[in-house]
C-alpha cells in the first residue's frame, strides 16, 4: 500500500493516529503527529513518504521518520528566539582577514545595558571600532525583531582563540572564534580549485570498485585523487537547515565560513534586506589583498548544463556575496 503524506501510522512512542487504512477509510492524525510529520517536510523537503506495504514495514518506517523528525527539530530549535553573535560559534578566521561583526538580541533593548568583551577585553579594544547601535531591526511587515550591533570590516591580526560574550539584561550569549594564519612564505606559485560538483566519498568508493574492480573484499588498485599530496574533508552544511543548496555549500569552500540558504559570502541575518547581512572575506579577495593578483573563474558552457540555475552560485562564489529571499 503506499501512503501518500502525512497520512502514516505511528506506534511505539504513547502516539498512535492512523490515516488513510487499508480499507479506504480515512482518520485524522493526531496534533502531535502533525507537528511530527510537517517538521519532516519543511526539514527535509518531502513530499512524499514512500511505501508501507504491511504493519510491520509501517512501525519500522514511522520509527525512522519520527526519529529523523525529533533530530531535526533539535537541531534547529536551538537557534530560535535566542541572541545571535556573527561570526558564529567556532567560526575560522584568516588572520588579517576583514569580516562584519554583528549581535542580534530577541529583544528591545538599552545601548546602555549591553556588555560585549572579547577575551575579558572591552570589546573596542581589541576588535578596534565600536559597534553602531540599532534600536530595533524590523522585519516583515515592520515587525519588530529586536536590537542589535553591527560593525564592519574588522580585522584580527593575531592568530589564537577569542571568546566573545555578550550581556544585555536578562539576555547572554558567548561564542569562541578560531583565528588562524598561513606560513609566512608562500609554497604554491598558481592554484586550481577544481570543484567536481556533488563529488562524494561513495561516488569516489563506487569509481574505484567500478574501474579497478574488487576482489576478496579489497579494491584492486587506487584513483589518481587518492594519493594526491593535500587532501582534507569540508563540512558544507547551512546553518539553518539539514538541507543545503548550491549558495552556501559552495560558500564555505570559498570563506571559510557556514552560512544560511541562499546565501554567498555572507551571515544570511533575520532582516529582509539581502545586502546588509554581514560580510566575510572570499578566497579571490583573499588573493588580491595579499598577492595584488588577480582570480579567475569559469563554469560548464550552457549547451552542457543539465539544469540551469538562475544565479550561478557555483563560480559566483569565489568573488560575490549576496543573499536570496527565494
Amino acid at each position: 500500500m503506499v501512503v501518500p503524506f502525512p497520512l502514516l501510522l505511528i506506534r511505539g512512542f504513547g502516539v498512535e493516529s492512523t490515516g488513510k487504512q487499508e480499507s479506504g477509510q480515512e482518520g485524522e492524525p493526531s496534533p502531535a503527529v502533525k507537528t511530527l510529520l510537517k517538521c519532516h517536510v519543511d526539514v527535509i523537503g518531502y513530499d512524499y513518504c514512500g511505501a508501507v506495504s504491511s504493519k510491520a514495514n509501517q512501525r519500522g518506517f514511522s520509527m525512522r521518520m519520527l526519529l529523523s523528525a525529533l533530530a531535526a527539530t533539535t537541531f534547529l530549535a536551538g537557534a530560535a528566539q535566542a541572541t545571535t553573535v556573527y561570526p558564529l560559534d567556532r567560526a575560522t578566521i584568516l588572520a588579517g582577514s576583514p569580516f562584519d561583526f554583528k549581535v542580534e538580541f530577541k529583544t528591545v533593548v538599552k545601548p546602555e545595558d549591553v556588555k560585549i568583551t572579547v577575551n575579558g577585553q572591552d570589546y573596542k579594544t581589541v576588535l578596534g571600532k565600536e559597534a553602531e547601535f540599532v534600536a530595533e531591526e524590523k522585519g516583515k511587515e515592520d515587525k519588530i525583531l529586536g536590537s542589535a550591533l553591527i560593525a564592519r570590516g574588522l580585522v584580527l591580526p593575531t592568530e589564537g582563540a577569542y571568546k566573545i560574550e555578550v550581556t544585555a539584561g536578562s539576555e547572554s550569549k558567548s561564542v569562541t572564534w578560531d583565528v588562524y594564519n598561513t606560513a609566512g612564505a608562500p609554497k604554491a606559485k598558481n592554484i586550481i580549485f577544481l570543484l567536481g560538483d556533488g563529488l562524494s566519498v561513495a561516488h569516489r568508493t563506487g569509481a574505484r570498485i567500478m574501474s579497478k574492480g574488487m576482489t576478496e573484499g579489497k579494491t584492486n588498485g587506487r584513483l589518481n585523487m587518492d594519493d594526491l599530496d593535500h587532501m582534507a574533508f569540508v563540512g558544507t552544511s547551512s546553518t539553518e537547515a539539514i538541507a543545503t543548496d548550491s549558495a552556501n555549500t559552495m560558500s564555505a569552500y570559498m570563506t571559510g565560513h557556514k552560512t544560511a540558504v541562499n546565501a554567498l559570502g555572507v551571515y544570511g541575518d533575520r532582516t529582509p534586506d539581502s545586502f546588509d547581512d554581514p560580510k566575510v572575506e572570499t578566497i579571490a579577495e583573499a588573493i588580491r589583498r595579499q598577492t595584488k593578483s588577480r582570480s579567475a573563474s569559469s563554469r560548464t558552457p550552457k549547451s552542457r548544463m543539465r539544469r540551469r540555475l538562475p544565479s550561478l552560485p557555483t563560480p559566483a562564489s569565489a568573488l560575490t556575496r549576496n543573499r536570496s529571499s527565494a
